[in-house]
């Protein structure tokens, strides 16, 4: 069978380039529309138009409203989930602890919307809110609750405590961003700006290191402890 042509090949990575960018056009005007209307309150329609794409191309894409849905919610908690098991798969050292901080919301200040469509579905009581816990948030805060059990976690945070302190850091990632509007209202400072993000980065990475000093140390560096994992 003769190889592609050069020019062929040109043509198809073209095509490709082009296909990924309207299906990211396709997912951020999604993320942004179901954000403010939730699954059931958004036609296909008006995703359609943010996107800038007849409602034939969106469809060419996903097959229905609830398969663009779990795309975008893929695409925003999917990636979330792999950090966490990156980092379960190294060592506690310090600068691992605070990559992992820095990645998780420069992830989330990349898809804004993502937090408050998902806390909309929350307080909505929405009809796909079981698939949303089951499919991206179980796997995500199962992985946070296995750290916690292995981690040497101070007594006073015993496992009972453990759900609450996952959901802690859930609140103080996603809800960075779900409650940016309230919380500008209120410190009159952009939560969603460079700074704001770079600053509750500092706060929860702060945070980690007073409430689990273990795991943010290197499981070999003989301070007080050693093997944590």
């Amino acid at each position: 069978m003769p190889e592609p042509s050069k020019e062929s090949q040109t043509a198809r990575a073209a095509q490709a380039e082009r296909t990924a960018f309207t299906e990211n056009a396709i997912l951020d005007a999604a993320e942004a529309v179901f954000a403010r209307r939730g699954l059931e309150g958004t036609r296909v329609r008006e995703i359609a138009e943010a996107a800038g794409v007849n409602g034939a191309t969106l469809y060419n894409y996903y097959a229905s409203k609830s398969a663009l849905y779990e795309a975008v919610l893929d695409r925003g908690v999917r990636p979330l989930i792999t950090l966490m098991e990156s980092y379960a798969a190294g060592p506690r050292e310090r600068e691992s602890t605070r990559a992992l901080v820095a990645q998780v919301m420069v992830h989330l200040s990349q898809h804004p919307h993502l937090s408050r469509l998902i806390y909309l579905e929350a307080m909505a009581e929405g009809d796909y809110l079981s698939t949303l816990s089951r499919t991206w948030f179980r796997p995500l805060v199962s992985q946070i609750l296995r750290e916690l059990q292995d981690g040497a976690v101070p007594p006073e945070l015993g496992e009972g405590l453990h759900p609450l302190v996952a959901a802690l850091f859930l609140h103080l990632t996603f809800g960075h961003f779900a409650l940016a509007p309230l919380l500008q209202e209120i410190f009159d400072v952009d939560p969603l700006s460079a700074a704001g993000v770079e600053r509750q980065t500092r706060f929860i990475d702060t945070l980690l290191v007073q409430m689990f000093p273990q795991l943010t140390r290197d499981r070999g560096d003989g301070s007080g402890g050693g093997d944590v994992g």
